[in-house]
């Protein structure tokens, strides 16, 4: 084998230690990170190029994968997107893991190599950077003006027999009849310190044509500060359906990002707590809501104290908006808010805010199978989320969240995986009492989970390598889904789906592949209308011709 060579503070007070810690992080972005002279920064896409996955890139479903089997050390996976850089170094840690390994730890991780593989092909010149060589990327030579006009190209067709929007699908919506998409995607770098990426886009149907630009940014990294300007889509969180802050259910935002461009570790004692990675943003919403075009900013710190174990914290909160005279001077108090206190509903005070926070735990066992024989490898997740806090404490008011299972090798077939997720928000969650009616959401979509406020769902997905070309998937989902419109909140009957999805996936040749997916869901209540029935078909059908 290749592979085998705070707590109870005052708001002022809170202010300062909280400007405390910003200093104090952006001081830890300065630290150098290892030098780079070629490296690609460009995002990793949350989107489906080329299948064997479902609503992000295969590189990320098969990043878990290596790091569940513990070839990589302290990582962090749940502040998404990822760039190649990080990725790279993920995959360098495991390739030099199996080849340190003596003891034959991982003679029985077969099935792994040709993720490996694949994974050491897509990042041969990001490894080579970094100073791993293989007989896969050898002849892969790192350059300091990069650029691949085309990475990938989609032809894509979908037919429905009533319009539909699929749950985290970029809030894209499927006309009735055949819906047809063509899109491309190229990216580009000078340097270290300079990347660029494009997704244009036409969509077409019987109705309309429609071009857009999906997806396009730039980012300028700095030792490791990392400026991102831009249409991007992130997902913060540990779920696979949906995330308490945000996901790729709604449209990319127009925004500009400022984080730490790989994991950092804090001086002195302070290393001990592991890798962390912050970032935080500022995007723009839409004119479809009221007030409209308003601003959402958001937050997030993750840290992984050991290889078993990541955790994360993470604040949105939706501001300004025409008409609501804010300023900049306003803002300082803004990113610091965490509670409702006295003036905050006042609709016309600048602190009237949207406000959501989060916090997740993800623990990773690899080897689990050798004490209980249900998988070879086992992640449990969860995410904790809610609206505000109470009594000027950072303490949660009606929370909700998600839990979730993911299980390799499991029942002992090393190619099959199975995975369990259970997400429940509350009555108060993702809307507004008082500004914001229609809730956290762009362009009709919602920013975090689909399933709204007062809402919940239960998952399944079961997925089987029959070869290590063809990829089976198999999923279902019940859930209710509630309005964020805050008039309608309570009052509108909860839309209910039952859905079941069959996903194939099948490399054809070495640069060409195709994806496809069924889907079947009976709905009740249907846009929230008492007694109306739907039942909906889509089968999507994707060629992907990659470079």
């Amino acid at each position: 084998m290749i592979i085998n060579q705070y707590l109870g503070f005052s708001y002022k007070r809170l202010k300062i230690r909280c400007s405390a810690l910003l200093i104090l992080f952006v001081l830890c972005y300065l630290l150098p990170v290892s030098s780079l002279s070629a490296a690609d920064r460009t995002n990793i896409p949350l989107k489906n190029w080329g299948g064997f996955a479902i609503n992000r890139s295969w590189i990320y479903d098969a990043l878990e994968r290596i790091v569940l089997a513990g070839l990589a050390d302290q990582v962090l996976l749940n502040t998404k997107p990822l760039s190649r850089v990080e990725a790279a170094k993920i995959i360098a840690q495991a390739v030099q893991r199996i080849q340190q390994d003596q003891t034959g730890n991982y003679n029985n991780r077969g099935y792994l190599e040709e993720i490996l593989y694949k994974l050491i092909e897509e990042f041969g010149p990001e490894l080579a950077e970094i100073g791993v060589r293989t007989p896969l990327n050898h002849e892969a030579q790192p350059r300091f003006f990069g650029l691949k006009p085309v990475d990938h190209i989609q032809l894509g067709n979908a037919f429905a027999n009533n319009p539909q929007e699929p749950v985290t699908n970029f809030g894209r919506e499927f006309r009735e009849g055949t819906n047809h998409a063509f899109t491309f995607d190229g990216r580009g770098n000078m340097g270290d310190f300079l990347s660029l990426y494009y997704q244009p886009e036409i969509f077409f149907n019987e109705d309309t044509t429609q071009g857009r630009l999906r997806i396009g940014y730039a980012k300028l990294t700095f030792w490791n500060v990392e400026l991102e300007a831009g249409r991007d889509s992130i997902w913060w969180g540990p779920g696979f359906r949906g995330s308490m802050l945000f996901s790729n259910n709604a449209p990319p935002l127009d925004q500009v990002r400022l984080g730490s461009a790989e994991p950092f570790r804090l001086p002195w004692i302070f290393k001990h707590i592991g890798p962390i990675k912050a970032t935080t943003f500022v995007g723009k919403l839409d004119s479809d809501q009221e007030p409209s075009n308003p601003f959402v900013g958001g937050y997030r710190i993750s840290l992984a104290p050991s290889r078993l174990l990541e955790i994360g914290h993470g604040r949105a909160y939706q501001f300004g908006g025409d008409g609501v005279g804010y300023t900049i001077t306003d803002f300082p108090g803004t990113i610091f808010q965490t509670t409702t206190s006295e003036g905050v509903d006042d609709r016309d005070s600048p602190r009237n805010i949207n406000n959501l926070l989060s916090f997740d735990i993800t623990l990773r066992i690899p080897n689990v199978g050798r004490y209980i024989y249900i998988a070879e490898d086992m992640a449990l997740y969860g995410e904790l989320g809610w609206d505000d806090t109470q009594k000027g404490w950072i303490y949660p008011k009606e929370p909700g969240g998600l839990v979730g299972t993911y299980l390799t090798g499991f029942l002992g077939d090393p190619k099959l995986d199975f995975r369990l997720e259970y997400a429940r928000t509350t009555s108060i969650m993702f809307t507004h009492n008082n500004r914001y009616e229609q809730g956290f959401i762009y362009r009709g979509s919602l920013l975090s989970h689909f399933i709204g406020t007062d809402g919940n769902e239960i998952y399944a997905r079961i997925s089987r390598w029959f070869t290590n070309d063809i990829l089976l998937g198999l999923q279902l989902s019940r859930a209710e889904i509630g309005t964020t419109q805050h008039d309608l909140v309570g009052k509108a009957p909860k839309e209910r789906r039952y859905l079941i999805g069959l996903d194939f996936s099948y490399q054809i040749t070495d640069h060409l592949s195709i994806y496809s997916e069924y889907d079947f869901t009976l709905i009740d209540n249907h846009n929230f209308i008492r007694g109306e029935e739907e039942t909906d078909h889509l089968l999507r059908i994707e060629f992907t011709y990659s470079f």
